[in-house]
């Protein structure tokens, strides 16, 4: 018997890092009350925060208790552009002794950046982010009673159920 490696655990006592298939949530209508964005963001945020707000995304979005990390998102959103602009300008500078170094402003870019992927993942913001929320943008326009006529035509249809087959 050669090495094969460990012997694996019952399945009862794996565990798993991916997340279960959970269920999918189809979103509701888009919120036509745009909340007022913070005083001094750049023409660029501003249009990315209406964006936000008439997405189908922000529909999952409690405007009350989620402000508070959303106005963190576009701030930070804004900041992070406030400081690209700053490192286009001079990508290389002077260092303390003169000599030439890439601009602080690229380090500050990428700490501004992990902090982004985050919230935007937290918001749905990016396919991954949507997904691991379960959300589908695509049936959100299903209604409540679509789904239940759906379900209700599935349930009464004359077809019979081709799972049946496997099990008889």
């Amino acid at each position: 018997m050669g090495a094969r490696g460990p012997i694996p655990k019952p399945a009862g006592r794996r565990q798993r890092r991916e997340a279960p298939a959970g269920q999918l949530v189809a979103l509701p209508e888009p919120r036509l009350d745009v909340p007022a964005p913070p005083r001094g963001l750049l023409s660029a945020t501003r249009q990315a925060w209406e964006g936000f707000w008439v997405s189908e995304v922000a529909a999952a979005v409690d405007a009350s208790s989620d402000l508070p990390a959303v106005l963190r998102l576009f701030t930070l959103l804004d900041e992070r552009e406030r400081a690209l602009r700053v490192y286009r300008r001079a990508r290389i500078v002077s260092g303390s002794q003169g000599q030439p170094v890439l601009n602080p402003m690229f380090k500050a870019l990428a700490t501004f950046d992990a902090e982004l992927r985050q919230l935007e993942d937290r918001f749905g913001l990016t396919p991954r982010g949507r997904a691991a929320l379960g959300l589908t943008i695509g049936q959100a326009r299903l209604t409540l009673d679509e789904l239940n006529r759906t379900a209700i035509e599935a349930a009464t249809s004359e077809l019979p159920d081709p799972r049946l087959e496997d099990v008889v």
